[in-house]
């Protein structure tokens, strides 16, 4: 893993040039995968504002979709062909997506997670003592010292508030509290 500073040069090199970005999250997306997908979207759409973002939820039979009320606009359902870097948040393999590995363009795939590496891991950032992605993308802002919207820090309070179980979880740690209490400022 490399470390957050290190990441962080990286992803401005990478969306300094392009023009598109796809942001994609495991099957099923729980409260942090969608508060990843729409604080990394508003956050892009503000900070980067010459890039198309593109949420891609793929349907599937089984969903969990008690926290999409917090998307702003309405997802594809694949990645588009013309995405010139995919962003995949909550998880790492590409088998966790909805979509079959195989359908995934032949553009690069980064991972930003917080969940232990597997074999099949997509190469990103990945802080494995975070209690949410959204924190990591967070973190990611500030060092970057991107604007950040009521938008975008509400969608990351969701991710913080779903998978620390309203703060009452054991990863309910003074970061995630003071990443919480920063986005409330926010």
């Amino acid at each position: 893993m490399s470390s957050l500073s290190s990441f962080c040069q990286e992803l401005t090199e990478k969306l300094s040039p392009i023009q598109h970005v796809a942001l994609i999250a495991h099957r099923a997306p729980d409260g942090d995968a969608y508060g990843s997908l729409e604080g990394m979207s508003q956050l892009l759409r503000t900070n980067y504002p010459h890039i198309t973002v593109t949420v891609v939820i793929p349907p599937e039979r089984q969903t969990d979709s008690h926290a999409a009320w917090i998307l702003s606009t309405t997802p594809s359902e694949t990645i588009p062909e013309n995405a010139d870097l995919v962003l995949f948040m909550d998880a790492s393999p590409l088998s966790r997506t909805a979509l079959d590995p195989a359908d995934f363009p032949t553009q690069p795939v980064i991972t930003i997670d917080h969940h232990e590496p597997q074999e099949d891991s997509v190469p990103g950032y990945r802080d494995i003592t975070a209690a949410s992605t959204t924190i990591i993308i967070t973190d990611i802002a500030r060092e970057l010292s991107w604007d950040i919207t009521p938008e975008a820090a509400t969608a990351l309070l969701l991710g913080i508030y779903t998978d620390t179980g309203g703060f009452v979880h054991r990863n309910a740690n003074e970061r995630a509290f003071e990443t919480a209490g920063f986005l409330m400022s926010r």
